[in-house]
């Protein structure tokens, strides 16, 4: 069977001037119609050295810093259609519409399923990069992370790729994990223009995550789907 591409998280990162973080709290979130009235918490929100962290129990959290707010949600059994974090990250730059919002991001992250750890490893270090005798030093085998950059039409997309294991109830699962950053400098000359720039961007995030997933699955599932082929590196005398 194929491997395919199964996507587990979306976030959005809106960076912006003279964001206060503390001013996020459930109250506000849910009083200015940020979020529904009946989303319930998943645990005490977090307010430590100007780091604040909300979590609702349907998955999604908020994480506000100083100059920057990310909102991630978890798929789960949800398809991407019915994710509400584009949503929520509207209303919230509609109602901070005081602050100077600078970038977005839209970072979805995915991962393909491997039979063993061997073979996860065997993706890395033997398709993706080119065998060497580099890749044999010290007592055990080396690990790789691999970061990509690759122009877009209005910005970036950064793609990282890092082996990993998942666990599913009681089982762990080998994985590549695939981490996209679409990443976006906001257009216009004044506030107002770069706010509209963003809901624009907010608006069509599917199209950034097409643009992910088409690059994973055109470029690199073909060869997570092909055996690996592992040199057999001759000695070489040294006199």
């Amino acid at each position: 069977m194929n491997k395919a591409l199964k996507i587990q998280e979306l976030a959005i990162i809106l960076t912006a001037k003279n964001l206060n973080p503390t001013i996020l709290n459930p109250d506000f979130l849910k009083y200015t119609g940020i979020v529904p009235a009946d989303w319930e918490l998943a645990k005490k929100p977090v307010y430590t050295n100007g780091v604040v962290k909300i979590l609702f129990n349907n998955g999604l959290g908020i994480f506000a810093q100083p100059n920057q707010i990310t909102l991630a949600e978890i798929l789960g059994n949800k398809s991407l259609t019915e994710l509400a974090l584009a949503t929520i990250a509207r209303k919230l730059a509609e109602k901070l519409s005081q602050v100077e919002y600078q970038a977005v991001g839209i970072n979805p992250k995915g991962f393909v399923t491997f039979d063993s750890s061997t073979a996860a490893y065997q993706y890395i270090c033997h398709q993706l990069l080119s065998p060497g005798s580099w890749q044999d030093f010290g007592e055990e085998k080396m690990s790789a992370a691999l970061q990509l950059a690759y122009p877009l039409q209005r910005g970036q997309l950064i793609l990282s790729i890092n082996q990993a294991n998942i666990q599913f109830s009681e089982q762990t699962v080998p994985v590549i994990l695939f981490s996209g950053n679409c990443n976006y400098r906001l257009a216009g000359d004044s506030p107002a223009e770069r706010s509209q720039n963003l809901y624009q961007l907010l608006e069509n995030w599917q199209e950034s995550v097409t643009t992910f997933q088409k690059l994973v699955e055109e470029k690199f599932l073909p060869l997570a789907n092909q055996p690996a082929t592992i040199p057999v590196l001759t000695p070489v005398a040294i006199s």
